[in-house]
């Protein structure tokens, strides 16, 4: 059984110190807000597509072209930006180990063990797992996962403790690509 991975002989291999509560609060409070403002434009439109249409509806007439337009660019705005935001908190975090919230708080996203981005499967993993666990708990499950680090010795969410992936401070140099928000 030798050949058996043992986490408490991965965690050793790599001296990481993990990251606070504070800077991965920081990191994700950036992170939520690049999003809010991503969906807000599609959401805005549909909406007021929405709202011409149903107006136009009380009063017994037609709906117009352009609330059906709205609606619909509306729509697939927001199907864009959920397939924008998969990719760059999911696939793009595991690839290169940050987010644009990461970046500004300092820190960076590890496989334990390792000390290297976990990969793009992972990373996609780290993002809807909890998303499709917490749709299925009313929430509950997000608000656990994100409160989790304020109590674990090893700082981690339950969905890192899920993938083997620490947050961890970055000291690595700074580069003007790190500071690049779309990469």
């Amino acid at each position: 059984m030798a050949d058996l991975d043992d986490s408490s002989n991965e965690e050793a291999a790599v001296d990481q110190k993990p990251a606070g509560y504070g800077k991965r609060a920081l990191g994700a409070i950036i992170d939520f807000l690049i999003v809010a403002v991503i969906y807000g434009v599609p959401t805005v439109v549909f909406f007021i597509g929405l709202v011409s249409a149903g107006n136009a509806s009380d009063k017994g007439e037609p709906t117009t072209t352009a609330a059906n337009m709205m609606m619909i660019l509306g729509g697939v705005g927001g199907l864009a930006a959920l397939v924008w935001a998969i990719w760059l908190f999911g696939y793009r975090q595991g690839v290169t180990s940050t987010t644009p919230g990461k970046r500004a708080a300092g820190t960076r996203l590890t496989r334990i063990g390792t000390g290297e981005a976990p990969g793009g499967g992972i990373g996609v993993g780290r993002i809807l797992v909890p998303w499709l666990i917490s749709s299925a708990t009313a929430g509950v499950y997000v608000i656990i996962d994100y409160l989790w680090p304020l109590w674990d010795d090893h700082k981690q969410r339950v969905s890192d403790k899920l993938f083997k992936t620490q947050v961890v401070l970055d000291d690595r140099p700074a580069t003007p690509a790190q500071f690049n928000p779309i990469s």
